[in-house]
């Protein structure tokens, strides 16, 4: 997907750096702020109007836009970089001019390579999306450090390049979801969309305090994160190596948490920096820190809209490209803000309005990241709940009276994980259902610890095996969560499921999660101290009997 790669360098390109900005060193301040504004709002209004008829465009060819389509995107946009570049020197209508049709053509360009990478693109989109990232940050510090006219024709390429990869790709890679039928059980829409709010609400305020700095340092007379120096760039790399090697983890809220810590951190070290109004190695160091901070954010909240919509196939383009809104209005209203603060109250003394403008950015970033904007159990672990609780509603029917009240008095009804005590209970609840009857009365049945549910892979019978098989039927798991059980008890991964099961690995780990919440537990440890329980209860029932 070298393509991709591509168009985000020029996605970066055309955001922050002098080859569509213009000269940073002696620079018209006045133009920047409209151009950035102009630039930011363009943006969001150009994804927005793709919420409402983008679906047009991706459905023309049943599986692909057309190819015909395809082409014209690359060549507005290659037309809109040529004009760019072309009206560097011009008034300030046709420059302004130009940067409307260079925001429409970079997002409708975008907007295709997402929907492709949400269609056919492979799982671990955290460490997909981490490479696309430092790879186009490589290649947009490289063609800065071009010496002109070179950078310009790196540039103007760029569009091409990306829109040839794109019909490459989609006619060649059939999207691996093309004939998948859609969830039997969805939440409701008004759960996804609060959901995708709750998680993008973070976002927006980072993406105010990256127009807030940029508005109020550039009306004071400081280029800020308008890359004059090409090592600012080098802040993209940067946030992809963070986001490389962060853990996914789809069952939890680990991962996102992990990012605004990261952002938080950069954030503030930047901010720190800039409150120096320090020049030289201060302001390029805290451009770069603050830049990747911001990278950590906006693409953190870009892959989790494409995983939701991934797995939730919603017949919306909400989730993504109305992320994509949100961030760029966010921008251009902070914009706006920073300028207005230091125009209205930077006559005295600019510093220290620049000084307040950095201690209040510090303020709202700090006050986002404690905000529990999220519920405490992660969405992923409700969409598989629910999923299972839809598949196994025929299965309860059937099940016995005695196994529903004991499956019902052992499950989490509220979602939440099950303390310890609550698993220690129904732990004591098993060997009990085994116990022999009073001599005065006839002996039950056998319970269900006898039988294999169908599962259950057809092994030798063993007390590990009858432990496992009492677990899964008390709690209620499915066949095909208990035939992973059996794997996962051995101390199998993730992985190993995927490959064993012949199944995707976003399957595998939403069973895993599933099979965890139903039994209580947070981690495979606690489910094989779990099964140990019932082991040594059943040992002590038999030498009862």
């Amino acid at each position: 997907m070298i393509g991709f790669k591509v168009n985000l360098s020029w996605h970066y390109l055309v955001l922050f750096s002098p080859i569509f900005i213009g000269a940073t060193d002696n620079p018209s301040f006045a133009f920047f702020l409209e151009r950035q504004f102009t630039l930011y709002l363009t943006l969001a209004l150009s994804f927005g109007a793709l919420v409402g008829v983008g679906r047009f465009f991706l459905k023309r060819n049943k599986t692909a836009p057309s190819t015909l389509l395809l082409g014209a995107a690359g060549l507005l946009a290659t037309v809109a970089s040529v004009l760019s570049l072309a009206t560097l020197s011009a008034d300030m209508p046709w420059r302004i001019a130009s940067v409307v049709l260079l925001g429409f053509s970079e997002a409708f360009l975008m907007f295709l390579w997402l929907h492709y990478y949400m269609e056919a693109a492979a799982g671990h989109l955290f460490r997909s999306f981490a490479v696309d990232m430092m790879a186009g940050g490589v290649i947009a510090f490289l063609t800065c450090s071009f010496v002109p006219p070179l950078s310009y024709v790196v540039a103007l390429c760029m569009p091409a390049v990306a829109t040839v990869s794109l019909i490459a790709n989609w006619r060649t890679i059939e999207p691996v979801d093309a004939a998948a039928p859609a969830p039997a059980v969805k939440p409701p829409r008004k759960s996804i969309l609060r959901h995708s709010l709750k998680t993008l609400l973070p976002t927006t305020v980072y993406a105010f305090v990256f127009g807030l700095l940029q508005g109020g340092f550039i009306n004071s007379g400081i280029a800020l994160l308008m890359a004059g120096n090409a090592v600012v760039l080098v802040g993209i790399v940067l946030a992809g190596i963070v986001i490389f090697f962060i853990p996914e983890a789809p069952e939890t809220n680990a991962d996102i948490d992990t990012i605004h810590r990261f952002s938080l951190l950069f954030f503030v070290l930047g901010i720190v920096g800039l409150s120096f109004l320090g020049g030289g190695g201060v302001l390029l160091a805290s451009e770069t820190v603050i830049l990747a901070g911001f990278n950590l954010f906006d693409f953190g909240g870009l892959i989790l809209g494409v995983g939701l919509a991934r797995r939730l196939k919603p017949g919306s383009l909400l989730l993504v490209d109305g992320g994509r809104v949100l961030v760029y209005v966010s921008l251009a209203v902070g914009l706006v803000v920073g300028k207005c603060v230091v125009t209205g109250f930077g006559v005295a003394d600019p510093s220290l309005v620049l000084y307040s403008l950095c201690g209040a950015a510090i303020t709202m970033l700090v006050a986002t990241v404690l905000t529990p904007f999220r519920e405490q159990e992660s969405f992923e672990a409700q969409i598989a709940r629910m999923t299972s609780e839809s598949a196994e509603s025929g299965d309860a029917a059937t099940g016995g009276a005695a196994g529903s009240e004991a499956g019902a008095a052992a499950a989490p009804a509220s979602g939440a994980p099950a303390p310890a005590a609550s698993r220690k209970a129904a732990a004591e609840s098993a060997p009990a259902a085994s116990a022999p009857a009073p001599r005065d009365e006839p002996a039950p049945s056998k319970p269900a610890l006898s039988s294999k549910p169908s599962g259950e892979p057809k092994r030798a019978d063993t007390p590990w095996r009858r432990t496992c098989r009492g677990i899964a039927e008390l709690y209620k798991l499915s066949p095909r969560e208990t035939e992973i059980f059996f794997l996962i008890a051995k101390g199998r991964n993730a992985e190993y499921v995927q490959q064993k099961l012949v199944i995707s690995m976003h399957t595998a780990k939403t069973h895993i999660a599933n099979i965890y919440h139903k039994l209580g537990v947070h981690s495979s440890q606690e489910m094989l101290s779990l099964i140990e329980t019932f082991r040594e209860e059943d040992i002590k029932s038999q030498e009862q009997d």
